[in-house]
């Protein structure tokens, strides 16, 4: 009896975890793909695959919600499939990544730290890339998935990744925050033509954050003007003349004759 209590205490957190969606879910989700056509059937497929990641201790939200908006869009299933199996990979390399680092986030932080780090590998990041970019500056598991987004921005705009990894280390290393390190990689792809031009360049960028600047002063010479002045209404140096107005006359009064 003590054994099965015991064995009973070990598999109890997997079973847990391999509940993704509750019932309540699972039947709006069934409902959205019934109501178009669709056949519940399909649906339980999709949810295996979230509850094939929630066993894996994966977070599971960012699946079920690609599963809910393929369906509100009439997605074929099949392509819903494909989709949510290439993120659940991206989600457990991602995971895998961070635990390969000495201190990995709080369970609180976790799905954060793993989906944002997921994100970075759709968006083009390689595993490779992630390992070379956290050996550039102390990094917590918290601070790398933004830099390593932030560098997918810069690969995104087919700049050097090399440079962009050192711009990221740079602003870690100058305690930016996750989300301004996040923001810096995001603001020089929106800039990208100033860079692919020469007009901008990272090695310039990572110089001004290595002499201090913070996050508000790095683009803020280079941002257009939002507010436009309109020129001053411009009044003629001399009046125009008005054309006088011809004094009016008055008839002459007849004389009466004297009496």
């Amino acid at each position: 009896m003590l054994l099965l209590v015991v064995l009973l205490s070990l598999i109890a957190p997997g079973v847990c975890a391999a509940q993704a969606v509750t019932p309540s879910e699972r039947d709006a989700l069934v409902r959205l793909r019934v109501d178009r056509g669709g056949r519940a059937e399909e649906v339980d497929a999709l949810l295996r695959l979230a509850d094939g990641a929630a066993a894996k201790r994966l977070p599971v939200t960012p699946l079920t919600n690609k599963i809910r908006e393929g369906l509100a869009k009439g997605a074929d299933p099949k392509r819903i499939e494909l989709v949510v199996r290439q993120m659940s990979t991206q989600l457990e390399t991602a995971d895998g990544l961070l635990r390969e680092m000495e201190t990995t986030p709080p369970n609180t932080a976790r799905e954060a730290s793993v989906t944002l780090l997921a994100e970075s590998l759709a968006g083009g990041i390689t595993p490779d890339e992630v390992r070379d970019l956290r050996k550039l500056a102390p990094m917590s598991s918290e601070s790398l998935p933004s830099a390593a987004r932030g560098l997918a921005f810069i690969k995104d705009a087919q700049l050097s990744v090399p440079e962009g990894a050192a711009v990221m280390a740079e602003a870690v290393r100058k305690g930016f925050r996750s989300s301004e390190v996040l923001d810096l990689g995001r603001e020089v792809r929106r800039r990208e033509a100033d860079y692919r031009a020469g007009r901008a360049s990272l090695r310039t960028l990572r110089d001004a954050i290595a002499r201090g600047d913070r996050p508000e002063q790095l683009f803020r010479d280079s941002r257009p003007e939002t507010v436009t002045t309109r020129p001053a209404a411009t009044r003629p140096e001399t009046p125009a003349e008005r054309p006088a107005r011809p004094e009016a006359t008055r008839p002459e009064q007849p004389t009466r004759p004297g009496r």
